[in-house]
């Protein structure tokens, strides 16, 4: 039987013990700078991307970036505190952060990186595969709490929602996105665990869990064609009816058909024109330069590149 698929065709760590560095406001001392400028800060929920990318960067110009890996408003505070001058998040600055920034003779630079989806993963012996934007708002609510509240047939009990940590830049999201500022319930089923490992170890093991992941950790990087995801978990289709529901492919991302799609940011504020994280985030953010390929390659739909839709028929 031929199946025919809508394709994307493309135009175009090392864990750091320390504490984060002193520094003080306006111009960089050489000391200050030099030290400063070997660092950024990350929501660990993107560090796949980011360690790949960094990795790239050094091999291309042997400047060695450190990464710290923390939550999205922990790297925000280390950049209005000086701290770094380059992070990765999934939102951009507030209006009074910008202005603490340049209070400090900063100038913030933000652009896009590229788009992924919040992917919603169950065990793989849920029957359930399918859910609505509607009927996922009423889980984080609490109006639905068990799995026959959604699906009348369910053999499954309470619905356990899976977040990486309190601060979790998936739970703005939902917050923020999804329930447009509404307040998510604080009934018992819904918890937060530390990484996102750790929610997908949770999903593994517990066939009532919905998990809250970004869909870069769900790609196979075995299948170039970012049409397949890992097994050991299902993903959800998503969609504002049943038969309008898909997965977080890269396509459905790209055409903007799956209705949970997120931002991905590189704030840099560094002061020196060619230091290492400014070039990093040119190097990130330039269609000519890998880093949007890197995005591409690993499932996400990058902000800088344009595309060609085909046909392709495999047999």
């Amino acid at each position: 039987m031929n199946r025919q698929f809508n394709i994307l065709t493309a135009i175009v760590g090392l864990t750091l013990i320390v504490g984060l560095l002193p520094s003080c406001g306006g111009k960089p001392t050489n000391s200050n700078y030099e030290e400063t400028a070997k660092l950024f800060a990350a929501d660990k929920s993107i560090s796949p991307v980011i360690d790949e990318c960094n990795n790239a960067f050094f091999n291309k110009t042997q400047r060695q970036l450190w990464p710290l890996y923390m939550t999205e408003q922990e790297a925000i505070d280390s950049l209005l505190d000086l701290k770094v001058y380059l992070v990765f998040t999934t939102r951009k600055l507030t209006t009074n952060e910008e202005n603490i920034i340049k209070s400090k003779q900063h100038n913030p630079r933000q652009k896009p990186l590229a788009y992924d989806g919040l992917a919603l993963i169950i065990n793989n012996e849920n029957p359930d595969t399918v859910i609505t934007v509607d009927n996922f708002k009423r889980i984080l609510t609490g109006e639905a709490r068990t799995w026959k509240d959604i699906y009348p047939e369910s053999k499954l009990d309470t619905i356990r929602l899976v977040f990486d940590t309190p601060q979790s830049s998936c739970l703005r999201f939902c917050t923020d996105s999804i329930l447009n500022g509404g307040k998510i319930s604080d009934a018992g089923n819904i918890r937060a665990v530390e990484t996102t490992n750790e929610v997908i170890d949770y999903v593994e093991k517990h066939k009532n869990a919905i998990g809250i992941v970004g869909s870069i950790w769900m790609n196979d990087q075995r299948d170039t064609t970012n049409v397949t995801f890992k097994r050991n978990v299902t993903v959800m289709a998503v969609g504002t009816t049943p038969v309008h529901a898909v997965k977080p492919y890269q396509y459905y991302i790209a055409t903007a058909q799956y209705p949970f799609i997120r931002t991905l940011w590189a704030i840099c504020t560094d002061p020196r024109g060619q230091g290492s994280p400014r070039r990093f985030f040119n190097y990130l953010i330039n269609p000519g330069e890998e880093g949007q390929l890197i995005m591409w390659r690993a499932g996400l739909y990058p902000a800088w590149v344009e595309f060609l839709e085909r046909n392709v028929v495999m047999h």
